[in-house]
């Protein structure tokens, strides 16, 4: 298999130590925000995809392609959140365990690929080895987060002196808000986290990955496999942040979760869980933090990674696969027409 995870990547080679934020965000790429069509689509991946065939610009995508690292040992298609998607529809996922998973569901055409940010290369050697980069919680486009993490912010100003710089990630749907305020308030910096609707933001990611040698957070998510694919030093300090039901359930609970999935998340959000498998990230001080970058490629399926025909096969870049993906987009759209009417 061809190897091309590191043929999206940023011309910058040159060596050497950013020492401030003007510098830091010299070497991350800009927002370059556009129309999200469907969920591979989030976070640029069709135009990373578009890169790695040598195409200009992203066909019209007709599969899908699970992004979030799920780190749940019983996954389900819930969970993956693929329940509500035609089991016709070709999905690609990062392990085996996952293909099982939606194989049991009723999906009849899995491919197992990796997870997207398999696809983007280291994109600089400019890690500043004295800087720690912290990851906060953050809200989703319907679950909003409003709580402005006081004690967390609290304990990362006292770590200021600790590190040259304490930089703070804030998702985008949090800029300018609580959170934002907290960390500014603080005189924490902040920098400007991952946006679906930004073509750059997967490159983005694995750039502010690269600059940094220690990371830390208080929530597990997948800027855990991230950090450790790129060689940080990360650790669980400070105020774990635990969810509540309200998070999900909350506001008519409007991705209707269901019950059994909102209890086995928070299940596996527990510190206690995260601990029994992750103990070793645990630490009083982010100084202390750990590499583990067989972990980080492991997880994220460096391994499964697709090569280019591969990939135009898989997301129906092909001639035939265009053909065969708007025949079966107007077979669908002509059946739930239809099944309104005998309604």
């Amino acid at each position: 298999m061809t190897n091309i995870i590191n043929t999206v990547k940023k011309s910058c080679s040159a060596e050497f130590r950013w020492e401030c934020e003007q510098e830091l965000e010299r070497i991350i790429p800009s927002v370059q925000p556009f129309s999200v069509s469907g969920s591979i689509d989030r976070y640029g991946f069709t135009h990373v995809l578009a890169a790695l065939c040598g195409l200009k610009n992203p066909k019209r995508p007709f599969a899908e392609w699970i992004h979030g690292w799920i780190w749940d040992e019983q996954p389900t298609a819930e969970s993956l959140a693929v329940d509500k998607l035609n089991r016709t529809v070709p999905v690609v996922v990062r392990n085996n365990l996952e293909y099982e998973c939606l194989k049991s569901a009723g999906f009849r055409e899995i491919h197992i690929g990796g997870l997207p940010f398999c696809y983007v290369g280291k994109q600089h050697n400019s890690k500043n080895k004295h800087a720690l980069l912290a990851i906060p919680p953050h809200s989703a486009e319907v679950e909003r987060l409003n709580s402005s993490q006081i004690e967390y912010m609290n304990f990362l100003e006292t770590l200021k002196s600790d590190f040259d710089g304490v930089y703070v990630s804030i998702f985008y749907l949090d800029w300018g808000g609580a959170l934002h305020q907290a960390a500014r308030a603080r005189g924490l910096n902040i920098i400007l986290g991952a946006r679906p609707d930004d073509a750059n933001s997967l490159i983005r990611t694995r750039s502010l990955f690269d600059a940094f040698d220690f990371v830390t957070s208080n929530i597990m998510g997948s800027h855990f496999v991230y950090a450790l694919h790129a060689n940080c030093k990360f650790s669980f300090s400070g105020p774990i942040y635990q969810y509540d039901e309200q998070t999900f359930l909350g506001n008519g609970n409007p991705n209707n979760h269901s019950l059994a999935k909102v209890e086995r998340f928070l299940n596996i959000q527990s510190e206690r869980y995260l601990r029994s498998r992750f103990d070793l990230f645990f630490t009083d001080h982010p100084s202390s933090g750990s590499c583990n970058m067989e972990l980080g490629r492991s997880e994220i399926g460096v391994d499964n990674v697709l090569n280019k025909e591969q990939i135009r096969e898989v997301v129906g870049w092909t001639i035939p696969g265009q053909m065969h993906g708007y025949l079966r987009g107007g077979l669908n759209r002509a059946q739930r027409i239809l099944g309104r009417h005998d309604d």
